[in-house]
């Protein structure tokens, strides 16, 4: 019975010591807090952390608790510095809120206006994808068109040489029978 006894209690203070799931907390007031190699103020620090940074705690103690960056970073912050929730005034000061809120408003316009971009470029590409469409259209037209023009013009020219070599053969033979006559 004794053991039992003993035995529940040793599991309860272990249970207690260091719990068995990590639980998310914030760093309080304004401030910036080091984060040490191990429990104590004497040990050498491997991190700041600042008022709302989020660390996760590991395990710990009324005085110190262990907690993971989320850089992944280990180390010991004192416990009093850990709250469960940022409170809003620590979060943002009314001026960070004031330039918050304009900031969403710009990015809302922002986002409107690569919506309109986007669709007024989608439109020019589809009037330029038509345009060439048109263009291909009217130049086999033409071309159709002016074939048969184009080949009547090589008759003629062809004929035309024919004429031309003709004339210079008799106007050769005419300068033969002058020359010898």
């Amino acid at each position: 019975m004794m053991k039992r006894l003993w035995s529940a209690v040793l599991g309860l203070l272990l249970l207690s010591s260091s719990p068995l799931w990590a639980k998310t907390m914030f760093i309080t007031d304004r401030i910036e807090v080091g984060v040490r190699s191990g429990i104590g103020i004497e040990q050498k620090f491997v991190a700041t952390v600042k008022t709302g940074d989020r660390v996760e705690v590991l395990e710990g103690d009324q005085n110190w608790t262990k907690v993971r960056l989320p850089n992944g970073v280990l180390g010991w912050v004192s416990t009093r510095f850990l709250v469960d929730q940022v409170k809003v005034s620590q979060a943002a000061d009314p001026k960070s809120l004031e330039e918050l809120k304009s900031l969403k408003e710009i990015n809302q316009n922002l986002v409107r206006q690569q919506e309109n971009h986007k669709q007024e470029q989608e439109k020019l590409l589809k009037e330029i994808e038509e345009g060439k469409k048109a263009f291909n259209i009217l130049q086999q037209e033409r071309h159709q068109r002016l074939a048969p023009e184009q080949e009547q013009l090589k008759a003629q020219y062809a004929q035309l040489e024919k004429q031309a070599a003709e004339y210079k053969r008799q106007i050769a033979h005419w300068q033969q029978k002058e020359k010898y006559g």
